[in-house]
């Protein structure tokens, strides 16, 4: 492969995709992180399921009963009025749940079970709410409706005392059973249970407003209609104390009915008076009527009109009843119109006086819950309260809007009596040949009819409304009384189990994602491939013994044996048969350079090979360190000698009768200069006629440029970076000096693999080093299949 290959492959993107291999490696290579989460996670969750408090819920159904009645009297059913069509309103059981949802409702309880007073028993981890057999009674006094939300822990002492503190209003009291604690908001007197004749341990006591506790309770409140086409509602109180929510939702459908009860007798009651004054009006007209029409009959002898006059008067008198009906109607709408303008009447409306329709009645009575509300202000508030003026505005918006109804049906009354009037003009027309007494008798007879049936009308309602306000059924019964599940529906075992095993899976994921995003250096051979196209030629091992030479004539260490996997791949990189120039180089020191030259030479030498390194690091050398060599009479010492003769500064080593040093030499204040002397030129012909390798030790080309210096004499260079030293981001050093052909037939050596990452390039770093790219492969690999490859690199 040659630079121009490795130039065109340095710009590339991921086409690859997801690394699903990579995914398992990690996930194999961290199992202990994930059973460890796993395990620590589920043992959260059963001590969060153990220890959280539970919530249940608590079930009952109401059943609202319909209260629609058939009309009787002059207002038939084939004439009834069908008030729905001036009201967009809800239905029955929908406004029965707006009633349950109330938050008047819901205060009555709160104030009635002093709910608003919790007392808890402390445990380790969490504390429980007592409700039955309390260790002792807490009876409030409020001074005020306005009480700061405040927690007391209380002790029972062994002296039978009750010891209370508060650390935030500096609380630190003993008192005795019967004692008061007296507080600027509220009293609480102490008294014994006689039930629990022992009481003991620590308790906590929260003491809250009324409001406070009525809106928690609203919320874990749940009303709705248990079918669309049914009038049953279902009723839901969430509360962690299954007992105490039975309790609480009984007392809540209890006070519903007994209002409900309350409501109809006080409606009943409003309903009698009003007809008992209508009566008395409607009794003295029609007295005034029918005396007037017996004097007028008795005067004019009507009695002994013709047959035919009798036949028209009867077809009048039908259109006449007719007249009479939507006068009725048109009386009752403008009575109870005329009640509804005047402002003195602050009595509620007597909605069954019109129609039994319940569309309409919920209209009035919606009305006459805010009169009766009104009513009940005036005992608590004056009449400039805030309260009371915006109840006003409500009730004043609801009256006008009934007037604006009462309005539009009078102009439909109106338009109906037109039609008959102009009907029975046809029959006037025909009977203006009757004497002048025939018609005077139909105007007296009508107006007779017309108030007879208004009295017997009115005399219905009463009736009706008397036999209504003595029932005592009320239009909700309670189908199913308030119970609880048998088991708490909150935590929930199954989905709290799930989430911990989610999470004992996802945070070690998580761990593992932020460890390589914080981590800089090279880690794994994905990121070598993630920041370089170029190939990797060898991978060696960490060096376990520390020593400087690791290979050497029968040495079978694992690490021998990746130098000479690295000696076999070098063999299909240079050319055969010539002396070859290999230089070292690397981004910084420390990454191991100067110990894989000397062992790769070393490794050389093992096949007979003479060879020769050249320590030209000559800032910091470290080779003839290395090998206990005395750095004396070297390459600057060469340089700057007249002398062409090389032979005086080689020296030979110890560990193989093949390998040769020239050493740094004396270190030189100026090394780049030393590097282009003409005589390099000279001592590289002169050492390639002596020696089959020449191994150059440089400095590190990410630091000083002497590595490019000596470039031009180099037929391949060895780029070497090092596990968990060498930085991601110095791999663009080496890319841009291959992009610019300031290196070239550059390769890299990856240095010090620890043994226990052996998921690092997926087969550790025993015998073979995978195949990333196609360039790399095993030293013992069958040669068949070792020359295929080669093969198929070199067409690259």
């Amino acid at each position: 492969m040659n630079n121009q290959d490795n130039k065109s492959n340095l710009n590339f993107t991921d086409e690859e995709g997801f690394d699903y291999k990579e995914l398992l490696s990690k996930i194999i290579s961290n199992w202990y992180l994930f059973v460890a989460g796993i395990l620590i996670c589920l043992l959260a969750s059963l001590l969060y399921i153990k220890y959280a408090t539970p919530d249940y819920k608590i079930n009952s159904k109401l059943l609202i009963e319909d209260d629609k009645k058939s009309l009787g009297g002059a207002l038939s059913s084939s004439q009834s009025t069908d008030f729905s069509s001036l009201f967009d309103l809800p239905s029955n059981a929908q406004n029965e749940i707006d009633i349950l949802n109330s938050r008047s409702l819901m205060e009555k309880v709160v104030r009635q079970m002093n709910l608003n007073i919790t007392l808890y028993r402390t445990g380790r981890l969490r504390k429980d709410e007592l409700f039955e057999n309390l260790p002792f009674n807490i009876t409030p006094i409020f001074k005020t409706d306005s009480v700061t939300a405040t927690n007391y822990s209380i002790e029972i002492l062994k002296s039978g005392q009750i010891h209370i503190e508060n650390s935030d209003n500096n609380i630190d009291t003993t008192i005795k059973f019967g004692g008061t604690l007296k507080m600027r908001e509220y009293d609480l007197q102490f008294s014994p249970n006689p039930l629990n004749e022992s009481p003991a341990g620590k308790f906590k006591l929260l003491v809250q407003s009324v409001d406070s506790k009525v809106e928690e309770l609203s919320r874990n409140l749940d009303v709705q209609l248990s079918d669309k086409q049914s009038t049953s509602i279902d009723i839901v109180l969430k509360y962690p104390v299954s007992k105490k929510g039975e309790v609480i939702l009984e007392s809540l459908m209890h006070d519903y009915l007994k209002a409900n009860l309350e409501y109809k007798v006080e409606t009943a009651d409003s309903t009698v008076a009003f007809i008992n004054r209508r009566l008395v009006i409607v009794q003295k007209e029609l007295s005034d009527v029918e005396k007037d029409f017996s004097g007028f009959k008795r005067e004019n002898n009507i009695a002994d009109a013709d047959e035919q006059s009798k036949a028209l008067v009867t077809s009048a008198s039908d259109y006449y009843n007719q007249l009479n009906t939507q006068e009725i109607q048109l009386l009752v709408i403008n009575d109870l119109e005329k009640y509804i303008k005047d402002p003195a009447n602050k009595t509620i409306i007597p909605s069954s006086l019109t129609d039994q329709d319940p569309v309409f009645a919920d209209a009035i009575g919606k009305y006459n819950d805010l009169l009766l509300e009104r009513s009940k202000l005036d005992l608590s508030y004056k009449e400039d309260n805030p309260v009371v003026k915006s109840l006003d505005s409500q009730i004043q918006g609801v009256r006008d809007n009934l007037l604006k109804s009462f309005e539009a049906y009078k102009k439909g009354l109106q338009i109906v009596k037109t039609g008959i009037k102009d009907r029975s003009s046809l029959i006037t027309d025909q009977i203006k040949s009757i004497p002048e007494k025939e018609r005077l008798f139909l105007d007296y007879s009508r107006q007779q009819n017309l108030k007879q049936e208004l009295y017997l009308f009115l005399l219905q309602r009463r009736e009706e409304t008397m036999i209504s306000k003595t029932s005592t059924i009320s239009s909700a019964r309670i189908i199913d009384d308030a119970k609880s599940d048998a088991e708490a529906y909150k935590p929930k075992k199954n989905l709290i189990y799930a989430l911990g095993l989610v999470a004992g899976i996802l945070l070690p994921f998580g761990f593992l994602f932020f460890r390589d995003s914080l981590n800089l250096k090279i880690v794994s051979k994905q990121d070598i491939e993630k920041n370089t196209r170029i190939p990797i030629v060898a991978e060696i091992g960490n060096n376990a013994e520390n020593t400087s030479l690791v290979v050497v004539e029968n040495s079978r260490t694992l690490i021998s044996e990746q130098f000479r996997a690295l000696r076999t791949n070098l063999q299909y990189l240079i050319k055969q048969n010539e002396p070859q120039v290999i230089m070292f180089t690397s981004s910084m020191s420390g990454e191991g350079k100067t110990f894989i030259s000397l062992n790769l030479g070393s490794t050389l030498a093992l096949t007979g090979k003479k060879v020769v390194f050249l320590e030209l690091d000559l800032r910091k050398p470290k080779l003839s360190l290395n090998l206990g060599i005395e750095n004396v009479n070297g390459f600057s010492n060469y340089i700057v000698s007249e002398s062409n003769d090389i032979e005086p500064y080689i020296k030979p080593l110890f560990f193989s009768e093949n390998c040769f040093l020239i050493s740094a030499g004396t270190i030189p204040p100026n090394p780049s200069e030393i590097l282009l002397s003409e005589k390099m030129e000279i001592l590289m012909e002169t050492l390639k006629k002596k020696f089959d390798f020449i191994i150059i030790d440089s400095s590190p080309v990410g630091l000083v440029a002497d590595a490019l210096i000596l470039e031009k004499f180099v037929n391949l260079s060895l780029y070497v970076v090092r596990q968990n030293y060498t930085f991601k981001a110095q791999l663009d050093i080496l890319n841009k000096l291959v992009y610019e052909e300031k290196l070239k037939k550059t390769y890299l050596i990856v240095n010090d693999i620890k043994a226990q990452q052996k998921g690092y390039y997926g087969y550790g770093y025993g015998y073979g080093y995978g195949y990333g790219y196609g360039y790399g492969y095993g030293g013992y690999a069958e040669p068949a299949k070792k020359k295929s490859l080669i093969s198929k690199l070199l067409k690259r």
